[in-house]
C-alpha cells in the first residue's frame, strides 16, 4: 500500500476546490520498460463518483498505468493529475511496508487522521478549559472536529478496526506480529484492510479480490459501493466487475486505446458482442462486395477479348463500330479494376471464429460405438473411473465417475489437493492407493493450473508444432484460426511470451488436441475478461465430460448444482462415486 503524494516522481497533486470536481487523470501517458513499450500514449479519466474498472489482456499495462497514476512510476511522457481533497490511496497486487513494521504499525498508520483529530480536539478543549483565547473561535473549531470525527466514524474506530481484520481474515493474528512474517496474501489482505480504514480521497486499486474468500468479496463490494471518490480497479473478477463499478476501460496499452463502456460486466459483453455482431456484417457485406468486383473485372476482360481479332478485310466496319465499343470495355474494365483494388485496400478482416472443441462425428464409426477419433465408449457411457483414489495426506479414497455430459466443479481451500486429483486422473501422477480406469483411446484435453514455456527457446510456431507432431502450415492454420495468435507472433522465442500468451499458448495446444473429455485447472487465470467467456461458452458447447478446478467465484455461482468440495482430503457433493447423477 502506498499514498500517492507530490514528492513522488509521477504527476502531481492538486487540491480539488470541490470534492464533486474531484478526479484521476492520465493524458498521453507513455512508457517504456526496458526494451518494451507498454504504454504508448494512454489517455484515461476518473471522475467524482466513478468506480471504473481497468481490463484487458495480461501484459498491456494495468499495472504498470495504475503506478503511473499513483506516481510509483514516472512516464517517458505524458502528464499525471491527482486532483483530489485529501491524498489517493494505492493497493499494487503485492504490497511493500517499511520492514521493521508490525499490524499495530500499519493500523496506527492508517488511522493517523484520527489520531491527529483527538488531538486537536484535546488541544481545543484545554484552551476552553483555560479560557485563553478566542473562546468563541475556539468552540467553532472544536464543533466542526466533532462533527467531522463523528462522520467518519471515528467514536467507534476500535470496533471499526476489529470488524475490518475479521472480514479480511486477519483477527486472529497477534498485531505486534511483523508484517514481514505475514504470508503474501495475509500481506495483501493487511493493506486493503489498512485502505479501508484510511478511506482516502481516491483509490487505485490492483486486483484487489486477489487472496480475498466470498464473504470478504461481499463486504469489500458493499463498500466499495458506498465510496465516493474517484477509484480505478484493475480486474479480472468478473463477479466484482458485475456489482461494483459504473463503468469499464479496455486497456491495450502498447497500441494506446483504451475503449469505454458504461454499466457493469453484462453490459461490457452485451456492447462487445454488438460490435463484433457490427464486424460480421461489415466483412459479409465487404466480401460480398468483393465478389462482385471481381466478376466485373472477369465480365470486362471477357468483353475486350471480343474485338481483339477482327478480319483485315473488315477494318472499315471496326472503326465505325468495334473501336468505341472496345473503349467502352476497356473504361468498364479500368473502372472495374479501380474499384477492386480500393476494397483490397480497405479490406474488412475476417473476425476469428469462436472457440469450439466439438470434433466432427464419423457416421461409420459412431455405429461402432466409436467415435470419430477411435475412442471406444463403453455400454454404460462411462469415459473415466476413479475408485478410492488417495495420495498422501491430500487425497483420501477418492471417486470420481464421467460419462458424457458429465459436468463437474471442484472447490476448495488452497493446498486441499484439487490440482493432485486432476494430475492422477490425467495419468501424471499415479496415486498412493486405488486406481483410474479410463476407456482405450480416450484422449484427455488437460490445462494445467500454470503455463510454462520457460525451457523453450524455439519460435512460437515451432514450437507448437513439435508439439502436435505437425507440418509448420497445419500448425499456423491451427494457431490462427481462433485468432489466439497473430503472424507477427510466430518468430518470437515461447520462454519470451508473456505469462497470458503461455495461457494462450497452452489453450491453442488444448483445442488442437481435439479431447473427449477436459480437465481444466483454474482456466480463467491469466486470460482476458473476452477470452475467459469464449472458452466458458465452448466449454458449455463441448458434449463430452468436464472437470473444472477453480476459485473463479462467477463460474462457481455459474456452475453451483454441480459444485463438488475438496477439502481434509475428502470429495464431497453430487455426483460423487459410483451411479453418480449425470447432469
Amino acid at each position: 500500500m502506498s499514498d500517492a503524494s507530490s514528492d513522488l516522481p509521477g504527476g502531481q497533486d492538486v487540491l480539488s476546490a470541490d470534492h464533486r470536481s474531484a478526479h484521476l487523470l492520465a493524458e498521453n501517458l507513455h512508457v517504456v520498460l526496458g526494451d518494451r513499450v507498454v504504454l504508448h500514449d494512454v489517455s484515461l479519466k476518473v471522475s467524482h463518483g466513478e468506480r471504473v474498472g481497468l481490463i484487458g489482456e495480461n501484459g498491456r499495462g494495468k499495472s504498470t498505468l495504475l503506478r503511473a497514476i499513483a506516481g510509483d512510476l514516472a512516464p517517458q511522457r505524458g502528464e499525471v493529475v491527482r486532483a483530489v481533497t485529501g491524498h489517493v490511496g494505492f493497493l499494487p497486487q503485492q504490497p511493500d511496508f517499511p520492514a521493521d513494521f508490525t499490524i499495530d504499525d500499519v493500523l496506527a498508520r492508517a488511522t493517523a487522521q484520527f489520531a491527529e483529530m483527538s488531538a486537536r480536539m484535546r488541544a481545543a478543549e484545554e484552551r476552553m478549559a483555560s479560557d485563553e483565547g478566542d473562546l468563541a473561535a475556539v468552540l467553532d473549531e472544536y464543533g466542526r472536529l466533532q462533527e467531522e470525527f463523528d462522520r467518519r466514524g471515528g467514536w467507534e474506530l476500535g470496533a471499526r478496526i476489529g470488524e475490518v481484520l475479521d472480514v479480511f481474515g486477519l483477527a486472529g493474528i497477534d498485531r505486534g506480529r511483523g508484517v514481514r512474517t505475514l504470508s503474501g496474501g495475509e500481506r495483501s489482505r493487511l493493506a486493503l484492510a489498512a485502505l479501508v480504514l484510511d478511506e482516502p480521497a481516491g483509490l487505485l486499486l490492483d486486483e484487489p479480490t486477489n487472496h480475498l474468500d466470498d464473504r470478504a468479496v461481499d463486504w469489500l463490494v458493499q463498500w466499495l459501493g458506498a465510496y465516493r471518490g474517484p477509484c480505478l480497479i484493475a480486474s479480472h473478477d468478473r463477479a466484482l466487475l458485475d456489482t461494483a463499478v459504473t463503468a469499464i476501460v479496455d486497456l491495450d496499452g502498447p497500441r494506446g486505446s483504451t475503449v469505454r463502456y458504461g454499466g457493469g460486466y453484462r453490459d461490457y459483453l452485451a456492447e462487445r458482442a454488438a460490435a463484433r455482431e457490427r464486424w460480421w456484417q461489415r466483412y459479409r457485406e465487404w466480401s460480398k462486395e468483393l465478389a462482385e468486383a471481381r466478376r466485373r473485372v472477369q465480365r470486362a476482360a471477357t468483353s475486350g477479348r471480343v474485338y481483339s481479332g477482327r478480319a483485315d478485310n473488315d477494318k472499315l466496319s471496326y472503326d465505325a463500330a468495334g473501336s468505341g465499343a472496345e473503349r467502352a470495355v476497356a473504361r468498364t474494365g479500368r473502372a472495374a479494376q479501380l474499384h477492386l483494388q480500393r476494397l483490397l485496400g480497405e479490406a474488412v478482416p475476417r473476425p476469428p471464429e469462436p472457440l469450439d472443441f466439438a470434433p466432427p462425428q464419423d457416421a461409420e464409426a459412431a455405429e461402432a460405438g466409436k467415435t470419430a477419433d477411435g475412442v471406444q465408449e463403453p455400454a454404460d457411457g462411462v469415459l473415466l473411473r476413479a475408485t478410492g483414489v488417495s495420495v498422501g495426506e491430500v487425497l483420501r479414497a477418492a471417486d470420481l465417475e464421467l460419462a458424457a455430459g458429465s459436468r463437474f466443479v471442484i472447490s476448495g481451500p488452497n493446498g486441499a489437493g484439487k490440482s493432485t486429483l486432476l494430475s492422477v486422473l490425467v495419468g501424471e501422477r499415479a496415486p498412493d492407493a486405488g486406481q483410474v480406469w479410463r476407456a482405450p483411446g480416450l484422449r484427455i484435453g488437460y490445462l494445467p493450473q500454470d503455463s510454462d514455456f520457460g525451457a523453450e527457446r524455439r519460435g512460437l510456431l515451432d514450437a507448437f508444432a513439435a508439439r502436435r507432431a505437425a507440418h509448420v502450415e497445419d500448425a499456423a492454420a491451427e494457431l490462427t484460426r481462433f485468432g489466439l495468435f497473430g503472424a507477427d507472433d510466430f518468430d518470437t522465442p515461447a520462454n519470451r511470451l508473456s505469462i497470458g500468451q503461455w495461457r494462450r499458448l497452452d489453450l491453442a495446444l488444448l483445442f488442437a488436441a481435439r479431447p473427449h473429455l477436459l480437465l481444466l485447472d483454474e482456466p480463467t487465470n491469466h486470460l482476458s475478461l473476452v477470452l475467459v467467456e469464449q472458452l466458458l461458452d465452448a466449454v458449455d458447447r463441448f458434449t463430452g465430460p468436464v472437470v473444472t478446478v477453480t476459485h473463479d467465484r462467477a463460474l462457481r455461482e455459474r456452475h453451483r448444482d454441480r459444485l463438488l468440495e475438496l477439502s481434509e482430503g475428502r470429495l464431497t457433493g453430487p455426483g460423487r462415486g459410483p451411479g453418480a447423477e449425470r447432469s
